[in-house]
């Protein structure tokens, strides 16, 4: 591993890595994370789309889990009651396949997470690394002249890390 690496040196190129403007409905953010694990044939699965306003401002990161969140019916949400006692979800039987896809039309904008942070693309990766552990966050946007360039990801300086540590 070099030290000198910077965050440039690790990223995913945003060409490479699923972005979307905001008002994207969550199964179009599905349907693009789809799209890009076939393009890369399995061996890159994204857990997050980036989302964007028409300015193409970076708004938000729409995780794997934001989705699947997002997907959760009204009823669910507004009762509870599978969240005390998750043996309940019997009681919703054949509603959860067609609620979840009526929740799918909703704007991705409305299930996004924040960005907590970035990292400029001559920053080392080490400060990376500092942020992602700082912020519990697993992705990064890299940033060069106030634009996103790419995603850095927690495993990708991971197998920077373990390269030094094991010798490879």
């Amino acid at each position: 591993m070099s030290y000198q690496k910077t965050a440039k040196d690790l990223m995913i190129p945003l060409e490479d890595y699923p972005h979307i403007p905001y008002w994207f409905s969550l199964r179009e953010a599905m349907a693009i994370i789809r799209e890009v694990v076939a393009k890369f044939g399995g061996s890159y699965e994204p857990r997050a789309v980036l989302v964007f306003d028409e300015k193409y401002q970076l708004m938000g990161i729409l995780t794997l889990r934001d989705i699947i969140i997002g997907l959760e019916p009204k009823f669910l949400q507004e009762t509870g009651l599978i969240k005390m006692d998750p043996s309940l979800t019997v009681l919703t039987g054949d509603n959860l396949g067609p609620k979840m896809k009526d929740q799918s039309q909703r704007p991705v904008s409305e299930a996004m997470s924040p960005i907590k942070a970035t990292v400029d693309a001559k920053d080392p990766f080490a400060k990376a690394l500092y942020l992602m552990i700082q912020e519990n966050v697993g992705l990064l946007p890299v940033m060069y002249d106030g634009k996103v360039a790419g995603m850095l990801r927690l495993s990708d300086l991971f197998g920077e890390i373990s390269r030094t540590v094991l010798g490879d």
